[in-house]
Order: C-alpha cells, then structure tokens, then sequence
C-alpha cells in the first residue's frame, strides 16, 4: 500500500506545470470562533488574539445570530450594529463567515408564504413539508423550484448587503432523506444531489453577487464517528470545498482521532483543503470544557493541516490557560502562515490533479504526508512519547531538532515540540526552520 501511494504522488503531477489556486489568498489562514456568540464577543475574542500577536484571518459567526432560523437578518439585541462590526473586523485583516443551513423553521417570517407557494421539499408527493433538528422544526428550500431559489436568494441579500466574505455551511441537508420530495421536480432526489444543489447554490450566487474573494466552509465527509468513508458520508462537492472542515467532535484525544479518521476519508475521496474544531466542539465537562493538553495538541495538529480553525462550546482562547499555553499557540500559527506558500501551491496542484494534499499511508496512527516534502504524526495520547514509521521515499529530518531520521523512530515531544518532518532540501523545510 505505500509503494502504491509513493507511486501515484510521483505520476499525478507534473512538475513543469505550475498551478495557481481558484480560491481567496486569506483562506487558510488562522481562523477562530465561539458558539453562541454575540456582536461584543466575537470583536473581544479578535482582539484576544491580536494583542498577544496571534494573527487572525477570519473570525466563524456561528449559530444562534439571526432573528429566527432563516430570516437572514441579524438579531438586534445579539448584534446591534452588524455593518460595524463587519467594518471594524475588515479594517483589522479579518474575513467574516457567517453560519447558515438550507432550511427555514416553522414560524419564522416568511415561513407561511413560502408554504403556500410550495418552495419546500416534501416527504412524498402531497405529504409532509416538515424535518425536525437541532435548531427547531423547519422545512428544506426546492433547490428544483427557479421561483423558490429566486426568493431563496432575495434572503440570502439580506445578509450579503453586508459585505461578509462567505458562508459556514453546516449539514442540515442530510435531512433530505426525510423530505426527498421535490414538488417541483415531481421525484424523489438522491442525498447527494440535493447536498450539492445546497452546496453549490451558496457558493456560485455569494460569488456572483459579492464577488470572486468569496468562499464558504463546508463539509467533506463527516462520518459521526463511524469508521466509513465514500460518496454516502460526503457532503459539498470536492471542487468547491475550498475551505471544509469536519465538526462536532469531543473534546479529548478520542475526538481529535475522530477527526483524524474524517481527514482519513476525506483524503483518500479526493477532498483538498479541511481542517478540524481546534480542540473539539463539545465540551469535557471540566470548567474549562478541555483539558490544556488537548487543546495544545490539536492546535499543533491544527497548524499542520491546509484549514486552521479554532472554536466551539467552552474555552479555546489559549490565554484561559497559561501564558505557556499562549506561547506555544502562537508559534504555531506563525509555523502554519510559514506554511501558506507551500499550502497554496501544492493544494492548487493537488486540485487540477484530482489528488488531495493530505496522503495516509494507512490508519495505524493516522501519520500523513501534507503534501509531498512534509510527514506529520498527530499525538493521539496523553504524554510525550511519539513512535513513528518514516517512508523509505526520502531523507527526513525532524523539524524541532534539526536531525536527520530514518525508518522508525521514538521521539520524546514536549508541548513545545510536534512530530514533523521534512524531506531534506525542501524549500518548506528551509521556510519552517526560518519561521521557528
């Protein structure tokens, strides 16, 4: 299997072709966020990170943050002055998502006319227009009805006015399966094709209308902890998930595996560019929600990947730990904006080629190569033992003490350390070692 993976890395790419990325620059840089946040919150958490010199390219504004679920339109009291704070995060450097699914609840303003103008998948012909979730109960938009997208959109104007730079997609159309009745189509429509309707549609009318900086953060595939990967447990289509990110994880080392086992699929499906919840979305059930060890080893983890976000339930600020905590945080997200060039290079490759830019040679530890000169170990465990099968392809030297490796090898890692390797002479080996 690793004779068969180093062989298809050497024949997928020519290297006299040179390949330039289809999305943002700022799109993977460092980006942060909390649940349930307000107007006030998400510009002091911004500002957390920038005055202790931890760069921040954009910042997730996640659910709850409009009036109802879909109005669109920004809850006053959460957020009293939405163009403000859009402005003063952009006149600092900072992009804004904002959190959206392709449903609206019972209830909400507009819900009744839509109803009535059958705009909303069904169970069956003539049958129900309802799915329950985790927000309420609402109905899926007919992404087959031209007068239901139409209106669809003239929501979607309400927040795009704005000035946001794209959306945080999550995966409510996996309710499909419950309502995959398209009045308008008259037939029932696949999971998968009603994901990318959803997918596709917030990505081509926010950049139509907004313009070509734009991206949203979506799904690759997500399998809830199931060891399964394929086109079943896959959400966004692979050439516009500029941005994904696999969520809802715990937060200790079983969830960072979790995740590692989503990047696994989502790699070998073909996705490009993902990333994980730094430090996992729920919570541990201690005050803090995680425990400083785990939140400094996703982080590093975090680091080495193409999307670096950080955020969910409970404390992911790393100054609510320790000033060492901070330290580290902040070399290495100075270690993964030294890894941009890189990032968007081989990832522009990896897209035209059809490959992706994480490679796993199996499971056992989820080792990967990101792209083709690095090879990184995530750290699974409590403590600071790290064993590690190096591929035979190249001469390898660790990253934190300058050695060259070979075959397998045992590393003592401190907090201040991560297992990554680089292939002797890259020219990311020499950027790393620059920005250490």
């Amino acid at each position: 299997m690793l004779l068969l993976l180093l062989a298809c890395k050497d024949d997928a790419v020519d290297s006299a072709v040179t390949y330039e990325p289809v999305w943002p620059d700022w799109t993977m840089e460092h980006w942060v966020w909390k649940d349930e946040s307000t107007q006030e919150s998400a510009l002091a958490l911004v500002d957390g990170y920038l005055e202790r010199d931890i760069p921040v390219g954009a910042i997730i504004i996640d659910s709850p943050w409009a009036t109802d679920y879909n109005t669109f339109e920004w809850d006053p009291v959460a957020y009293p002055d939405p163009q403000g704070m859009v402005d003063e995060l952009h006149a600092k450097g900072v992009k804004v998502f904002v959190w959206i699914v392709p449903a609206m609840n019972v209830g909400a303003p507009g819900y009744d006319d839509a109803a009535a103008n059958d705009w909303f998948m069904r169970s069956k012909e003539g049958g129900s227009v309802t799915t329950d979730w985790w927000k309420g109960t609402g109905s899926l938009i007919d992404y087959w009805n031209p007068d239901a997208l139409a209106w669809w959109h003239t929501q979607m104007d309400k927040t795009l006015q704005y000035g946001i730079d794209g959306w945080k997609c999550d995966g409510l159309d996996y309710n499909v399966v419950f309502v995959p009745y398209s009045p308008a189509a008259g037939r029932v429509v696949e999971r998968i094709e009603y994901s990318h309707a959803y997918y596709r549609d917030f990505h081509d009318y926010t950049r139509e209308q907004l313009g070509d900086e734009r991206v949203n953060t979506v799904r690759p595939i997500d399998n809830y902890g199931l060891d399964v990967g394929g086109e079943i447990v896959s959400f966004a289509p692979v050439d516009i998930t500029w941005a994904g990110w696999v969520g809802d994880q715990d937060a200790d080392f079983g969830g960072l595996t979790a995740a590692m086992n989503n990047f696994y699929h989502s790699a070998e499906f073909g996705y490009v560019l993902f990333g994980s919840d730094i430090g996992g979305y729920r919570e541990d059930g201690s005050e803090l929600g995680r425990t400083k060890e785990v939140l400094i080893r996703w982080a590093q983890q975090g680091a080495f990947m193409p999307i670096m976000e950080n955020g969910g339930g409970g404390a992911h600020e790393p100054w609510k730990y320790d000033d060492e905590t901070v330290t580290i945080y902040r070399d290495f997200v100075e270690l993964h904006y030294a890894l941009l060039p890189y990032l968007n290079a081989e990832g522009a490759k990896a897209l035209a080629t059809g490959t992706s830019l994480l490679s796993f040679p199996d499971q056992e530890g989820y080792e990967y190569w990101l792209g083709p000169d690095l090879f990184v170990a995530p750290m699974l465990e409590e403590g600071t033992t790290r064993t590690v099968e190096l591929p035979a392809d190249a001469d390898w030297v660790y990253l934190f003490s300058g050695e060259a490796v070979s075959g397998t090898v045992t590393l003592d890692v401190p907090y201040s350390e991560f297992p990554v390797f680089y292939r002797q002479g890259s020219e990311v080996g020499d950027a790393l070692k620059a920005a250490l």
